[in-house]
């Protein structure tokens, strides 16, 4: 059962509710999440929770439909709030019911896993300052989720065989072992110290097994970024070299012309997949103008500036990366 709401809702009425008339039950997980003031210099006084009506709520049954399948559950229910949301108010509740403990407890985890990587949710903070504040996923939501190989399989006695990979959320492997990459962040504004995309982008690099070699921060200038992508890879021979910022049609926007006049041969259809990944979340994603292209054996990927869009653009290719950066150096299909 899913139910996205406005009205707050109380977890003791909601359990008894779910697990009543039904003596099969022998072990009930509850999941709750409260809203938290985790902001290091200014103070959340609250949290504004918008989602993409019809969309999210079909990302959250295709995660209680895999759930399902995959555990023997007698009864799961997640209900998540939207709207104005203050500091200790309840935002999600996931409660899992089953037979024996052990499942309860895994389908309670697997469901907050996928959730928080899957589902359709915007989240702004409210300072006590005034100040108005995105909050973009953190890089462990990503890891969380992608612990949940979908070919394990953890059965209870007389349970089903396991479910097809149709059922279970995508989940693609992930491994950039052995590449070694590059950040370069494009803006005018930024520093070391407020660089969240770049800071994302590198804690994800990491998690799949990259080596970062370089990460810099630059302005906003066509001949300053060619310069400094011909160095990286002509000089410094790096795999990839990941951007972020300087894709969309503002005037000083010059990353796609910088990265086109210094590579040979384009790659489309990366660019198409993060344009297409983009518009799941949010309908700016038709603004964004990267490019994906190789200088020599040098992956370029441009990625737009703000973290949630860098973070999931990067994701919707990242699986293929190797791949292309393999052949570039011959390896050719396996």
């Amino acid at each position: 059962m899913i139910r996205i709401q406005k009205e707050i809702f109380s977890s003791e009425t909601e359990i008894s509710r779910l697990i009543q008339n039904n003596p099969k039950i022998g072990g009930v997980v509850t999941f709750l999440g409260v809203v938290r003031d985790f902001a290091s210099t200014a103070g959340v006084t609250a949290l504004v929770l918008e989602h993409y009506p019809g969309m999210t709520e079909s990302e959250l049954d295709k995660i209680e439909q895999a759930a399902r399948a995959r555990f023997p559950l007698e009864a799961l229910l997640v209900i998540h709030r939207i709207g104005r949301l203050a500091v200790g108010e309840p935002i999600v509740l996931v409660v899992a019911a089953a037979a024996h403990r052990a499942d309860a407890f895994l389908a309670c985890r697997f469901v907050i896993d996928h959730l928080k990587h899957h589902a359709t949710f915007w989240k702004k903070e409210l300072l006590s300052s005034g100040e108005e504040r995105w909050v973009h996923d953190c890089p462990g939501c990503a890891a969380a989720a992608s612990q949940w190989d979908p070919t394990v399989w953890h059965p209870s006695p007389g349970h089903a065989p396991p479910p097809t990979a149709a059922d279970q959320p995508t989940m693609r492997k992930i491994s950039w072992s052995g590449l070694q990459i590059g950040l370069l962040t494009l803006s005018d504004s930024r520093n070391q110290a407020t660089d969240q995309s770049g800071a994302a982008l590198e804690a994800l690099a990491l998690e799949w097994g990259a080596t970062v070699m370089l990460r810099a921060i630059m302005p906003d200038d066509q001949p300053g970024i060619q310069d400094c992508l011909v160095d990286w890879a002509d000089d410094k021979r790096l795999d990839l070299i990941v951007t972020t910022g300087g894709t969309g049609p503002g005037p000083r926007d010059v990353t796609p012309e910088a990265t086109r006049a210094v590579c040979q041969r384009e790659l489309p259809g990366f660019a198409e997949q993060i344009r297409a990944a983009g518009l799941a979340q949010t309908r700016n994603a038709l603004l964004t103008r990267g490019v994906a292209a190789f200088r020599g054996q040098t992956f370029v990927i441009n990625l737009p500036g703000s973290t949630r869009g860098a973070v999931c653009s990067l994701e919707a290719i990242a699986d293929l990366v190797p791949h292309a950066v393999r052949m570039a150096r011959g390896g050719g299909h396996h």
